[in-house]
């Protein structure tokens, strides 16, 4: 299967795993332009503003921590929908993939080719990583809380790519658990009673009539 297919087997298991083909276009820029200042921060203030938060130190913290979620769930959503479509991943890195602003749900995003076996591993350590260090130090954000962010997203899309009712999920769920079992994800969350739950919460408690995640260490008994 080409690209085009590829993508779009990816598009029909829902927003987070969607991506487009990149196409030189004024609009798209590289993933590294988010290391810089400015796309995040107005991402973050947008959030804050949807979320009701009042624009204090913490509530940027939690609006910080809620763009992560949702941006990592869409680097590593297309790697697993692609286990679990027997399709080639596209490649997941900073020279790879490409972005463009959105009003508001999850972000625009187009690669430029497909990748090769250790894509999840490649899409944790070459672009997740260097994100969580921005979002760290641009947000005063914990590190323990980005990488159970990260451990989140990984697990929360295997449980999409069930309600999808994909034929080989079980293959993407054997890669994220081979995924939790090596670093960066290490330490950040662990499988109970066959459920993920991760170490560290995400703060989405602190939003108004937010409540706890359903994979949160405070969720437990």
């Amino acid at each position: 299967m080409g690209m085009d297919g590829t993508l779009a087997a990816l598009s029909a298991l829902g927003p987070y795993f969607a991506v487009d083909r990149y196409e030189p276009d004024k609009d798209w820029r590289p993933l590294s332009a988010l290391l810089a200042p400015g796309p995040l921060e107005s991402r973050v203030e947008h959030t804050s503003r949807a979320l009701g938060l009042e624009g204090s130190a913490d509530d940027v913290r939690v609006a910080a921590s809620t763009v992560a979620l949702g941006l990592f769930s869409q680097l590593v959503s297309p790697v697993l929908g692609a286990t679990a479509t027997a399709t080639t991943p596209p490649a997941i890195t900073l020279d790879s993939m490409w972005w463009r602003a959105a009003a508001s749900g999850p972000w625009a995003l187009a690669v430029d080719r497909l990748g090769g076996s250790d894509t999840l591993g490649t899409a944790l350590t070459g672009a997740v990583a260097p994100l969580v260090e921005r979002f760290a130090e641009g947000f005063s954000l914990s590190r323990t809380v980005l990488w159970g962010n990260a451990a989140s997203a990984v697990f929360g899309s295997v449980a999409a790519l069930h309600r999808a009712g994909a034929e080989r999920t079980s293959q993407a769920a054997v890669l994220a658990l081979d995924a939790l079992r090596r670093e960066p994800l290490l330490g950040h969350g662990e499988i109970v009673d066959r459920h993920f739950v991760r170490t560290s919460c995400c703060l989405y408690y602190r939003v108004p009539g937010g409540g706890y995640c359903g994979d949160c260490v405070l969720a437990q008994p």
